[in-house]
């Protein structure tokens, strides 16, 4: 196998539109090129898996969703307290965006 001299070299990918845009979008976030974004993530370290929830006592589950939707509630009426109502409504538009993005990947 010949040395690695440093230089980069055009390479091929083949991918869907959808998927695509999807590498520009999150690319273009970590104001990375497409090529960069890839590379990067492909020779990122495996992230250990995540653990299950499934083995979580259904009380511990029931009570971390209370908490999350208290927090949710406390700060969309800071927002609004604040007169930021508009704020808050185009953040919870680009959480559901990016839930909605997420959702397609698998």
């Amino acid at each position: 196998m010949a040395a690695d001299d440093g230089r980069k070299r055009p390479r091929s990918v083949m991918a869907t539109d959808s998927d695509w845009r999807l590498v520009r979008s999150r690319a273009d976030r970590a104001d990375m090129s497409a090529s960069e974004f890839l590379i990067s993530r492909g020779l990122a370290p495996a992230e250990p898996a995540a653990e299950s929830t499934e083995d979580l006592p259904l009380a511990l589950k029931r009570r971390a969703l209370v908490d999350l939707r208290l927090l949710v509630l406390a700060e969309r009426m800071r927002f609004e307290d604040e007169g930021r109502g508009g704020v808050w409504r185009r953040l919870v538009e680009e959480a559901e965006a990016s839930v909605a993005v997420d959702g397609r990947e698998g």
